[in-house]
């Protein structure tokens, strides 16, 4: 049985609601927030997936906001067509304008980082910085247990992992953040047969447009261990206690909270 790395990063937030989602089926409706949260979470994601082009097209970085403010306008035409299955459920239309308005708010950010880099080290080099080997990789390991697709994968020496994310953490990497991206590295060493240990990756924070790194240590990978057959009991048919994250504020944003005390 092979677990999902994305599902290493939902265990993290709830353990029990793997239980709901994947063994008893039950598909939670989402809130028009949690969907404004995905739609815009892929918008992020495609205009970090374009950096690269757009850096491609400049002779100077006082050019790249206007770019990165049309391509933003090409991103939301292209988005229906990228992302069909992702809007069967969603009024997409109507969360246009307020996700539009919260990338548009970024997109000052990106400019300015995207600038430094390019004055600091210039623009062949801010290419290579940001050009990724593969992205939307997929890698399944029977030997590890494991499936999962690499937003980026980066090459510097060896393959270098890069998760994409919108959340933004006041420090560091989120738990479940860091166990998927560990999990990455693991799948890329042994797809590649690695004789040396891939140590790092990153996740990247869209929203405040930092990329994080993740230490993949001995202790990190055997969480990653630890919490695939912890899962794999879950699909078993094991049901987790009730809110074993202590965390009301979790539970409060969950799709699952009406049914949860039922079972």
């Amino acid at each position: 049985m092979n677990v999902n790395a994305s599902t290493l990063n939902q265990y993290t937030f709830c353990p029990r609601s793997i239980y709901f989602s994947k063994v008893l089926k039950i598909r939670a409706a989402p809130t028009l927030e949690q969907t404004k949260g995905l739609l815009g979470h892929a918008v992020r994601k495609e205009l970090s997936m374009r950096q690269a082009k757009l850096l491609g097209k400049i002779q100077h970085p006082h050019e790249l906001e206007a770019l990165l403010l049309q391509e933003l306008e090409q991103i939301m035409q292209d988005f229906p067509h990228i992302y069909k299955n992702m809007l069967k459920d969603a009024s997409y239309e109507t969360l246009v304008p307020d996700i539009k308005a919260e990338v548009l708010s970024e997109i000052g950010t990106i400019n300015t980082k995207l600038g430094i880099i390019v004055e600091e080290i210039g623009i062949e080099k801010a290419l290579q910085l940001v050009t990724p080997w593969k992205v939307e990789y997929y890698i399944r390991s029977d030997s590890i247990g494991i499936t999962g697709r690499v937003d980026k994968i980066m090459l510097d020496e060896t393959y270098v992992p890069v998760e994409i994310k919108t959340g933004q953490p006041s420090d560091g990497v989120w738990e479940g953040d860091r166990l998927q991206t560990c999990a990455y590295a693991m799948l890329l060493e042994d797809k590649f047969g690695l004789k040396e240990p891939i140590s790092y990756g990153f996740v990247e924070y869209t929203r405040i447009q930092e990329r994080r790194p993740v230490m993949t240590t001995e202790k990190l990978r055997r969480e990653v261990i630890n919490t695939r057959d912890a899962i794999i009991e879950i699909l078993q048919g094991k049901i987790p206690e009730i809110c074993p994250h202590g965390s009301g504020k979790k539970c409060e944003a969950c799709g699952y909270k009406e049914r949860c005390y039922e079972i």
